[in-house]
C-alpha cells in the first residue's frame, strides 16, 4: 500500500499512465500545459464563479439567484476536495515523474473535482445558449483539465476520474437540494469544511475552507435578509474589493499565517464574495 487508505497501490492507481503522459511533453511545452491546468485551480475557481454571480445577470447569463447556487456549487466542491484528501492521505506521483513541483496528497484529483463541479454547475445553470452544446463545452473543460494534471506528472489515472466524477456528483446533488433554497447550499459546504477540519485537523486548508464557507453562507443571509439579491453591482467597486480580499486570503496561505487570521481572511472574503449586492446597496 502506498498511503493510509483503502485504495489500490500506486501502480494500479495508473502511474504507468501518468509516467508515459507526463514523459511525452516536450519541455518547452510544459509552462503552456501549466498554464490550462490553472482552468482548474482554486484561485480561478474562487474568481471567476463570484463574478458571474455578481456580474451574469447583467449580461444575461443567469439569473442572481442560480448564479448563488453556482457559487454554492463550487465552494462546497473545494470543501469535499480537502476533506477526502485529507480523508485518504494518498501520496502523488513520485518527484521523478512530475513536470511541476506539487506537494500535498494526489486523491481525488482537486483541480479536476473543481473544474467538474464549477464548469457542469454552468452547464446546469446558465440560460444561454444550446444546452447539449453547454454540456458538450463543460465536458471537454473538464476532460481538458485531468488531461493537463497528468501530462505535468501530479496526478495519477485514478486520481483524475474520481475527480471528475465527485464533482460530477456534487453538482447533481447541490442543484437539487437548491432548487427551493439556495442557502441549504451554503450550510452543506459549511458542514463539509467542519468535517474536514475534525477528520484532518485544524491545519491550514481545512481552516481555509470552514472560514470561506462559513463567510458564503454569512454573506446570502445577509443578501437574502437585506432582500437585496437582485441589487445591481457597481464594477468598478465591486472587482477591487474581490481582487484585495481574495488576495489576502490566499497570501495567508502562502505565508502559512496563523489559523485564526486565515480563517478571518477566507471569511472576509467569502461575505464580500457573497454580500456585495447587499453592501453596494446599503451604502445608497
Amino acid at each position: 500500500m502506498t498511503g493510509g487508505s483503502p485504495l489500490a497501490p500506486a501502480t494500479a492507481r495508473g502511474v504507468g499512465v501518468t509516467e508515459t503522459l507526463a514523459g511525452a511533453v516536450p519541455e518547452s511545452l510544459v509552462v503552456v500545459v501549466a498554464a490550462l491546468t490553472f482552468l482548474g485551480s482554486t484561485w480561478f475557481v474562487t474568481t471567476v464563479g463570484p463574478a458571474v454571480y455578481l456580474f451574469g445577470p447583467r449580461r444575461g447569463w443567469l439569473t442572481r439567484r442560480d448564479g448563488a447556487r453556482l457559487l454554492a456549487v463550487s465552494i462546497g466542491a473545494l470543501a469535499v476536495v480537502v476533506l477526502l484528501k485529507g480523508a485518504f492521505a494518498e501520496p502523488r506521483p513520485p518527484e521523478s515523474v512530475m513536470r511541476v513541483a506539487q506537494d500535498g496528497n494526489g486523491f481525488p484529483s482537486g483541480h479536476t473535482t473543481g473544474a467538474a463541479a464549477f464548469y457542469g454547475g454552468l452547464a446546469v445553470l446558465l440560460d444561454a445558449g444550446d444546452r447539449a452544446r453547454r454540456y458538450a463545452a463543460a465536458a471537454g473543460l473538464i476532460a481538458l483539465v485531468a488531461a493537463t494534471r497528468l501530462f505535468l506528472g501530479v496526478h495519477y489515472l485514478v486520481d483524475v476520474v474520481a475527480g471528475a466524477a465527485v464533482g460530477a456528483a456534487f453538482v447533481a446533488g447541490m442543484v437539487a437540494l437548491t432548487r427551493r433554497r439556495v442557502g441549504y447550499g451554503f450550510a452543506v459546504g459549511v458542514a463539509t469544511a467542519a468535517a474536514a477540519v475534525l477528520v484532518v485537523g485544524p491545519t491550514l486548508d481545512p481552516v481555509a475552507a470552514l472560514g470561506g464557507t462559513s463567510g458564503a453562507l454569512a454573506g446570502w443571509l445577509a443578501v437574502t435578509r437585506l432582500d437585496a439579491l437582485e441589487a445591481p453591482v457597481d464594477a468598478r467597486t465591486a472587482l477591487p474589493a474581490l481582487v484585495v480580499l481574495g488576495g489576502a486570503a490566499a497570501y495567508t496561505l502562502a505565508a502559512e499565517a496563523a489559523l485564526p487570521v486565515v480563517w478571518a481572511a477566507h471569511a472576509a472574503a467569502g461575505v464580500a464574495f457573497v454580500a456585495l449586492p447587499a453592501a453596494q446597496n446599503f451604502s445608497r
